[in-house]
């Protein structure tokens, strides 16, 4: 069961947009395109929790020992069950309730606790195998909470704003990456891909910073999401892409409307289910296979 992590320590690359529309992306995929749609649960280790805003709205917010800060802090933890909440738009798709002040004092106890980096880890694995994908957003700076969001994922996902400063800043995150996999052997933690995100066409210094990628990383840099005023709206008005401008129905099973933005995060779900190895059937339930070269779904 894939856990994947949206990482970055810059801010402003479209992390939080591609967490929030990844999550949508796959729960729609997996409602409209089996016959028992399975679930996916986004949780948010950043204390602005501005994923959770746009999944859930006021729906995610609780009392700080019955939400995120007390399964990283606890021990034992409460029950997760216990702390998960509906999204706004997408019946199969949760969250795990967050509290904003109390998850920004959890980061500076983390360090006194025992085993501080793999809390997140122990507090997913009572449900981790009840949800077909678990995508995990990121604060945009080092610390307890990313790596605690890196021990507990399978996979890594990395945006990049196609900009000079956006490949530099690359260099800490896999500096971070490394002393994970390094110092809890995590040899097998895989970076799914590299998401060059604000794409402009028209400006030299974003096709450079794409060229520059692809050659870099070659096929683990994915294909870049455009700057789009409907992600801005969408995010403005508190919801994903894919509720935003919904196709006009959705008897071919698509998700993807005729705006650009839903087409490149509708081609990301299917890269992703690809990349990680995660099949779905039409014909019934979702189900795991190891990853391959296979043809997209």
């Amino acid at each position: 069961m894939p856990i994947l992590t949206i990482a970055n320590q810059k801010g402003g690359v479209g992390k939080t947009t591609t967490a929030v529309n990844l999550a949508a992306g796959i729960s729609l995929r997996l409602r409209y395109h089996t016959d028992s749609p399975a679930r996916v649960l986004l949780v948010d280790t950043d204390p602005q929790a501005h994923a959770l805003m746009a999944i859930a709205q006021d729906h995610y917010n609780a009392a700080p020992d019955q939400s995120l800060p007390a399964l990283l802090t606890q021990t034992p933890p409460p029950s997760i069950q216990g702390m998960l909440r509906p999204s706004k738009y997408h019946p199969n798709l949760h969250v795990i309730a967050s509290n904003t002040p109390a998850l920004a004092e959890a980061a500076g106890r983390l360090a006194g606790l025992v085993n501080p980096d793999q809390r997140l880890a122990r507090a997913l694995a009572p449900v981790r195998e009840t949800f077909a994908f678990i995508i995990i957003d990121t604060p945009p700076n080092p610390g307890r909470l990313l790596t605690n969001a890196l021990l507990a994922a399978t996979h890594v996902l990395i945006p990049v704003e196609t900009s000079y400063l956006g490949v530099v800043g690359l260099t800490g995150l896999h500096a971070t990456i490394n002393e994970v996999r390094l110092e809890y052997g995590r040899t097998d933690l895989e970076i799914l891909g590299y998401l060059p995100t604000m794409f402009e066409e028209q400006r030299a210094e974003a096709n450079a910073i794409l060229e520059q990628l692809k050659t870099l990383y070659g096929d683990a840099t994915l294909a870049p999401i455009h700057r789009s005023t409907d992600l801005a709206y969408a995010h403005a008005a508190q919801m994903d892409v894919f509720t935003y401008k919904p196709p006009k129905a959705r008897g071919d099973n698509r998700i993807e409307s005729s705006s650009r933005a839903t087409r490149e995060y509708a081609a990301l779900v299917e890269e992703v289910l690809r990349r990680t190895g995660y099949k779905a059937s039409p014909a019934g339930a979702a189900s795991r296979r190891p990853a391959s070269g296979e043809a997209r779904l």
